[in-house]
């Protein structure tokens, strides 16, 4: 089939060589660049990326595309891979997501490449995956290949169940080890007392196999006590309308998310797109609202923090940030204990440790700049 191909294309540029743990903040300010008033970086410096995520078309959760997106909307991150998550539980019904990456390499004038992993979960904590279907290896193999191209260490995303990271780990530690400069882990519950998290139930050995390994974890819990819409102080998630989040978006993309969220099944993928974005079914697509929870982690690893400047809140290069207002985004030091089933227990440290969770001041005012900010780096992305 041809959407289960892997998009072949020649790595990206170079990346400098910056230190994402060296700071709570994420990457360091050296790292980002300077800046516009309105918080686009002239010159960033760039990071080797990786993004791993269950995105599907139809989408099973719209949120996958906006995360998209906006990764294709930060220069900071040199987005190397994109590493599709599927699960069997849904590939009746919905493909992995080669068209939305299809569809966005052409309008962005890219060509990040693309492949699938495995449909079921680790059989145990050592899984290496490795007798899993040829159309299954090829995530894993692209994560491990792309990590080997990397001029420096790369910083890997995960929206999903873990899956294919905790197989390359299991395949190969030294790699991940020397290439790994921190994973974004946007997964699991802030609690232990709390309900187990969706993306952690998809993949439990996976899951606890990636907080055993030590390897440097940015943690974004996406649920707590009151489950994946707790808006607590460790947790990520967020709620927009559709109107304010996709609001005066360039008409390209206003079509790549119309065609993603009406479920469109033409075969002309491109030339679908021509003319969607606009009329009665995108009015229909901006009726709706959108549950949002990795945003900050992708802020801070390109290294920007959230600040209201004369134009509104906006994501801001850090070194640029001195003497505005902003709404804190950082990771805290903890120890922390994963257990069988996937439940992460944890206590606050001084001293640093592979494991940082995220911390924010939940309320509306951080809910209102993550929306105006997010909605203005959307429509910064260049379209063609």
């Amino acid at each position: 089939m041809t959407n289960r191909r892997t998009f072949l294309a020649t790595l990206g540029a170079s990346a400098a060589a910056v230190s994402f743990r060296g700071s709570a903040q994420g990457v360091p300010a050296s790292a980002a660049g300077s800046a516009t008033a309105a918080g686009s970086p002239a010159s960033p410096r760039r990071v080797p990326f990786i993004h791993t995520t269950d995105l599907y078309h139809p989408p099973q959760d719209p949120d996958d595309h906006v995360d998209l997106a906006t990764l294709y909307a930060l220069p900071e991150l040199d987005l190397r891979a994109i590493i599709l998550d599927p699960a069997r539980k849904f590939t009746p019904q919905l493909d992995p997501g080669f068209i939305p990456v299809a569809q966005l390499n052409y309008l962005t004038g890219r060509a990040i490449p693309a492949a699938a992993g495995p449909l079921d979960p680790l059989r145990s904590l050592t899984d290496t995956a490795t007798d899993r279907p040829r159309n299954e290896q090829t995530g894993i193999q692209l994560l491990l290949d792309t990590l080997r191209h990397c001029e420096e260490p790369a910083i890997i995303s995960v929206a999903g169940s873990v899956r294919v990271v905790a197989a390359a780990w299991n395949r190969e530690p030294d790699l991940l080890r020397r290439k790994v400069r921190a994973i974004l882990l946007n997964a699991g519950g802030s609690v232990p007392a709390g309900p187990l998290e969706w993306n952690v139930t998809l993949d439990p050995w996976a899951y606890t196999a990636l907080f055993r390994s030590g390897l440097p974890l940015e943690w974004y819990p996406c649920s707590g006590e009151k489950g994946p819409f707790d808006s607590a102080a460790h947790n990520t998630f967020w709620r927009i309308s559709h109107r304010e989040l996709f609001g005066n978006l360039p008409r390209p993309l206003a079509a790549w998310f119309e065609y993603a969220l009406t479920g469109n099944t033409q075969s002309a993928i491109i030339r679908a797109l021509a003319s969607l974005g606009q009329g009665p079914a995108w009015e229909k697509v901006l009726t709706g609202d959108r549950n949002r929870w990795c945003m900050a982690s992708f802020a801070l690893a390109a290294g920007r923090a959230l600040c209201q400047t004369a134009e509104g809140w906006r994501f801001v290069p850090r070194d640029q940030a001195a003497g505005t207002k902003q709404q804190p985004l950082e990771t805290i030091s903890v120890v922390c204990e994963a257990d069988d089933r996937g439940v992460v227990s944890w206590t606050r440290t001084a001293k640093s440790t592979p494991v940082r969770p995220f911390q924010r001041v939940p309320g509306e005012d951080h809910t209102h700049a993550m929306c105006q900010a997010t909605n203005a780096l959307l429509r910064s992305l260049p379209v063609a």
